[in-house]
């Protein structure tokens, strides 16, 4: 049995130690002088060999590992070939192995057209309520369904945790067949009564319910309301064909209102006694607000008095008419509506007048705005930061008590580990602050977590390149869990390599301050060959690529985005296609960026030509990483060198580049803690920059 690389080394050491070292000690030495020398080598000789025995065991472990994966593998391929009896002899070999269950559930599901009850039976007795289980349940529930085994469909079906539409029209097709009709028929109004089609599966239960008397006007108009509020007019048309004549008529006009919604500044067609009249106006007034908040807010006043609405509905849509005119740029149309509205208070468009006064470089009503958020927001790091800006700006005759105000709001702020706290600890010129507090973990407490089945499976699946059932069992495993345990979850997967759950985890325990577990130097390999390689004449560190991939995708290797973007680094494949020609990288097809060394390679050299192209700029690099460059040019274009650095980035247009940049940044300085280094929150350049 081969020791590895390491065995070896521990072996040779222990040799060295234990005997040439020891034969040639200084025969002159007396008893005594010699004794004590002798007994560290004798102490050494036994540490390495402990070290060496724990080699040994590890190396056992993971051949033993090797050879039941190899079994797996047998046992699949015999499944495919629908051997049972190869199988049956497998599943004895493999009977202390985590992934026995899978076997089950891959020859159950192999075998499932022909419903073999017994072994499905048998299964999610012993399984219920594990990852594995419920997804049989869920694979056997659509079998059932699609074939119309009803009866059997209610046996299996769990109301309380399957919220899958298919699934649940089955179930209520399956209920009023074979069941209480009363309850299917509640449920069918729930399922029929949205703005959107349902799948086809919903039809039958449905033309059930249809035809025992269940569909009425009201519910009908109902729907095609909800279909109009959604956009889905198609569907909505289809619907008011089961409208009498008269709603049928005022069903067009809300649609037609949808399309033209100053249709509703006509107050006398408008103002009706008939009840579909004041859904019209619902309507129109949210589209109106939508395409010009000043006309809006003149038709609320009016209608708001003709027709009764509710103190929770007022407030809906005179929040909504407030983004409107956020969206809008019409601050002096918001600030009017704040002003006169009484009690009225909504956090982002505050938060969008305390933006755009900053924007202006309006100081005094930046500070207005700050004074007026709730007490717990204004004592975030963020606006502590901007109001002692804010002070600062305006305190030209340096008045002392305004200046140690500043001062005490800028350190208050500065106890945070955030782009603001280091942004308040760079004016005050003082060190930032890492708060940097291991989980209270214990090693008995990661043996016991770890050694949990469904820790173990996690763990095996994802050894054998199972990702999207490692994280389910994953995510099922960790549910439940307490804080600590969370902890010690986080603590496990940093172990495994399996970074993003660490971050997860951690997250999810709420414990924000081991920045071991929250900022993982993963794949650190790669990306210090990539960064100098590519960083010699660019602000490109390894600092800066941890802290996009963080960012990007809590270093998971798999992640895809719903925008298509993949891997660590979150890379679209026609920019990675790009990249790869320029950079004369290997690129074949869009799979090859789960590869982490492809993907972080293509990013680092993505993110370098974005330095290149931005003047060595970080941020603006990493917002146009994240919004594209063509939106950065024009948004620098738009404030023309007028604004300071933390100002341009305050008021960048998208809240969600916003956040990014400011996570690049601060992300980038606590790697470099991590890494031991220092490294400031900007450049000298990049903090006199004016954008």
């Amino acid at each position: 049995m081969s020791i590895g690389s390491n065995g070896l080394a521990i072996f040779l050491s222990a040799m060295f130690v234990g005997g040439f070292a020891a034969a040639p000690l200084l025969h002159a030495q007396s008893a005594a002088d010699a004794a004590e020398p002798a007994s560290l080598l004798a102490s050494a000789g036994t540490a390495a060999t402990a070290a060496l025995k724990a080699e040994t065991r590890e190396v056992r472990e993971a051949e033993a590992a090797v050879a039941q994966r190899n079994k797996l593998q047998e046992a699949r391929m015999a499944i495919a070939r629908n051997d049972q009896r190869r199988l049956a002899q497998l599943k004895k070999e493999l009977k202390d192995y985590p992934l026995l269950p899978y076997l089950d559930y891959w020859n159950i599901s192999k075998n499932l057209a022909r419903l073999p009850y017994g072994d499905i039976d048998a299964f999610l007795e012993k399984h219920d309520g594990t990852a594995v289980g419920d997804w049989m349940r869920i694979r056997v529930l659509r079998e059932l369904g699609a074939r119309e085994r009803f009866r059997d469909y209610l046996k299996y079906y769990r109301p309380e945790w399957i919220t899958r539409t298919q699934l649940r029209c089955y179930y209520v097709d399956a209920l009023s067949r074979y069941g209480d009709k009363k309850e299917a028929y509640a449920l069918i109004e729930e399922l029929w009564t949205v703005g959107a089609s349902q799948p086809k599966e919903c039809d039958p239960a449905f033309n059930r319910w249809v035809n025992d008397g269940g569909l009425t006007q009201e519910r009908i108009w109902k729907r095609h309301a909800l279909s109009v509020s959604a956009g889905n007019l198609d569907l909505a048309g289809y619907i008011a064909r089961k409208l009498d004549t008269d709603r049928a008529r005022r069903a067009e006009l809300m649609r037609e209102v949808y399309r033209k919604p100053e249709l509703i500044l006509n107050y006398e067609r408008f103002i009706q006694e008939e009840p579909e009249y004041r859904d019209i106006v619902s309507i129109g007034l949210r589209r109106l607000a939508s395409q010009n908040a000043e006309k809006a807010e003149a038709a609320w006043q009016r209608y708001s008095a003709s027709y009764l609405y509710s103190d929770e509905e007022s407030d809906e849509f005179l929040r909504y008419l407030a983004l409107q005119f956020a969206r809008q740029d019409d601050q002096q149309g918001l600030e009017t509506l704040i002003k006169s509205t009484q009690g009225f208070f909504d956090l982002r468009t505050s938060e969008w007048l305390i933006r755009q006064s900053l924007r202006e470089m309006d100081w005094a009503q930046v500070e207005f705005w700050i004074d007026r958020l709730p007490t717990e927001e204004q004592n975030l790091d963020r606006w502590l930061y901007w109001k002692a800006r804010a002070i600062n700006e305006q305190n030209n005759k340096q008045d002392p008590a305004r200046k140690a105000e500043a001062e005490k709001l800028f350190q208050k702020a500065a106890l945070e580990r955030s782009y603001y706290g280091f942004l308040a600890s760079d004016t005050i010129k003082r060190e930032y602050s890492f708060v940097d507090h291991p989980a209270p973990v214990t090693p008995k407490q990661v043996k016991e977590v770890a050694a949990r089945p469904g820790m173990q499976r996690a763990r095996e699946l994802q050894a054998i390149g199972e990702f999207y059932h490692a994280r389910r069992e994953w995510d099922y495993a960790t549910e439940k869990m307490k804080p600590e345990e969370l902890m010690t979850a986080g603590k496990i997967a940093s172990s495994w390599g399996w970074y993003h759950k660490s971050i997860q985890s951690i997250l999810a325990a709420n414990y924000l301050d081991d920045l071991e577990l929250r900022f993982p130097l993963a794949f650190t390999d790669i990306v210090s060959d990539v960064a100098s390689n590519l960083g010699k004449k660019t602000a490109l560190d390894s600092y800066l690529v941890l802290a996009v991939a963080r960012q990007e995708s809590h270093f998971s290797h798999d992640a895809k985005s719903n925008a298509g973007a993949m891997g660590l680094m979150q890379l679209l494949p026609s920019t990675a296609e790009a990249t790869a020609r320029k950079a004369g990288v290997p690129y074949r097809r869009s799979w090859d960026l789960l590869n982490p060394n492809t993907n972080i390679t293509l990013g680092a050299y993505y993110l370098n030509s974005l330095l290149n192209r931005f003047d060595n700029n970080r941020f603006l690099a990493a917002a146009a990483y994240n919004a594209g460059p063509t939106r950065v040019a024009s948004w620098l274009k738009d404030t023309n060198k007028k604004l300071p650095f933390d100002v341009w980035i305050e008021t960048i247009p998208y809240s969600e580049t916003r956040k990014y940049v400011q996570n690049v940044l601060s992300y980038s300085v606590i790697y470099a803690y991590r890494s031991g280094d220092k490294a400031p929150l900007l450049t000298k350049v990049e903090a006199e920059s004016r954008l």
